[in-house]
């Protein structure tokens, strides 16, 4: 790392001193010459050993997800002021906190009781929240980037490496994004994740700050992730009725996990000193997806409990529950479930991608692709300027092919893609075969549980800045196959019905035809 002291970045912030290391990079005091105050601003940097075309890629990215961050505005998010490039490398200019992180005061106090933990987590949570509402993961939720301030507030810090969505968690050039014993099991498996990942991050760190200790531990970061794919956090010992709710939150699959109303609804029943073991009030069963994001009802589940819970004394006594906002908290929504399995998986042999449509059939979506499809790994796509159709069987990453896979493999990986598309978001994409040749950003729609095909399917759109749809996609399995189709007509911009029926008829001629495969 070069010594920038005394540098002025974008001739206006001049360094001053190194504060310390942040996720992807070095947090510096500087000094704001033309507001005249001291600011943090944070030099981002990537790994050497990537790849050059990869690491500008990913610098791109953090600068677009840093931008987007900075339009948030919560009290427990810190603020971003600036986001520039100097020097070829993006900065990140934030308030200056002055305080200590939760890693630190939890080392010098020692363990908090699960009412003060309880209460600073609902927090960080509301903070979450608010994030995932404007499609942003923080991706390295950890007691360290949990500022304790000296005027009382809980701020989330360095969202350097957030909603990072289109690159696994361990890339292939072995890019770990996270931090070791705080990274959901799904993100370690390389999947994208979604806000789930980040719930399990918070109660990883809340597990910490009750019971000193990280929920893994071991001799080597290596050894760190290998537990935490393979066993379960350690049984909490000081947790007390805070334990049972941050095991639920750390369940190794996403759709396990309590969504953020209903964390919400249990650690303000343990920060109010309540029995967060009582039944939940039955919840709003809206089919399969449920909503993630907990909106208004958080935000008064966090105002329900005494704000100085969080940072005062272990002594403190706890606050009287808010009833009215309990209310406003205790209607949790069903997250997705692993479907039933089925005696017998049906697929044991790869099957033809390009056989699963008909040649009439690619007429009626692609008019002017060539009707026998290419080939694409496991996949087939039919491409012609502007218009494009694409089967795509889904595998777990840790297995070589989609086919042959087992009935639990097959529910856990479309479990996983429900997940991630549960919330709207904004993601990037390419289509060179069609012409879409450079990568562009778009609104992703949340998902649409869809009937009649195959034994359970959802779909998404990508909206373009004028609110049209411009390409569908949909996702079914059926016994142990994953499918995912991909449509996009560019001449249809504006019939978001078309494009929408395009998508989920392939999606049901390919259904069909895997139903008759024996």
């Amino acid at each position: 790392m070069a010594d920038v002291r005394g540098e002025r970045v974008a001739g206006r912030y001049r360094v001053l001193t190194a504060l310390g290391q942040g996720g992807m990079g070095t947090i510096w005091l500087a000094h704001d010459e033309l507001l005249d105050r001291h600011v943090a601003i944070k030099e981002l940097r990537m790994p050497d050993s990537l790849p050059a075309a990869e690491r500008e890629e990913a610098l791109q990215r953090s600068m677009r997800e840093a931008m987007a961050a900075a339009q948030l505005r919560h009290p427990n998010i810190i603020t971003i002021h600036d986001v520039l490039v100097h020097n070829a490398m993006p900065w990140i200019v934030m308030e200056l906190l002055k305080g200590r992180d939760l890693k630190d005061a939890v080392a010098a106090e020692g363990p908090w009781t699960p009412q003060r933990v309880a209460a600073l987590g609902l927090r960080v949570l509301d903070a979450l929240s608010t994030a995932h509402a404007h499609g942003i993961q923080h991706r390295d939720v950890k007691p360290a980037n949990v500022f304790l301030t000296g005027d009382g507030r809980v701020v989330l810090t360095d969202f350097g490496i957030a909603r990072l969505e289109d690159q696994a968690t361990i890339t292939e050039s072995g890019l770990l994004l996270g931090s070791p014993g705080y990274i959901a099991p799904e993100r370690l498996r390389g999947e994208r994740g979604g806000p789930a990942s980040d719930l399990w991050s918070l109660a990883a760190t809340l597990y910490s700050a009750v019971e000193g200790v990280a929920p893994y531990a071991g001799t080597s970061p290596m050894a760190v992730l290998r537990d935490a794919l393979t066993l379960p956090p350690r049984t909490p010992t000081r947790a007390g009725s805070l334990g049972p709710v941050l095991i639920q939150m750390m369940a190794r699959e996403p759709h396990q996990r309590p969504d953020a109303r209903t964390a919400a609804f249990l650690l303000q029943r343990v920060a109010g000193n309540q029995d967060a073991t009582a039944p939940l009030p039955a919840p709003n069963r809206r089919g399969r997806r449920g909503a993630i994001l907990a909106g208004a009802g958080l935000t008064a589940a966090v105002a329900a409990v005494a704000i100085t819970v969080a940072l005062l004394p272990t002594s403190a006594p706890p606050p009287t529950p808010n009833t009215d906002a309990q209310a406003a908290t205790s209607t949790p929504v069903r997250t997705p479930t692993a479907p039933t399995p089925e005696p017998v998986a049906r697929f044991t042999v790869p099957v033809n991608p390009c056989a699963l449509v008909t040649p009439t059939q690619v007429r009626l979506l692609v008019p002017k692709a060539a009707t026998k499809g290419r080939r694409e790994g496991e996949g087939c796509d039919w491409t012609a300027r502007g218009n494009g159709l694409a089967v795509t069987p889904l595998k777990p990453v840790q297995v070589d092919s989609a086919w042959g896979i087992s009935l639990d493999e097959a529910s856990e990986t479309f479990v996983n893609r429900l997940n991630g598309a549960a919330a709207e978001s904004r993601i990037t994409w390419k289509w060179p075969d069609i012409g879409v040749e450079k990568m562009i950003t778009q609104n992703r729609s949340p998902s649409q549980e869809i009937d009649g095909i195959g034994d359970e399917a959802f779909s998404y759109e990508y909206v373009n800045p004028k609110g049209q749809v411009e390409r569908h996609d949909v996702i079914f399995r059926l016994s142990n196959v994953v499918i995912e189709i991909k449509y996009v007509d560019l001449s249809k911009i504006g019939d978001d019905e078309a494009l929408r029926k395009g998508a989920r008829d392939a999606a049901r001629w390919v259904a069909a035809v895997l139903e008759s495969q024996e």
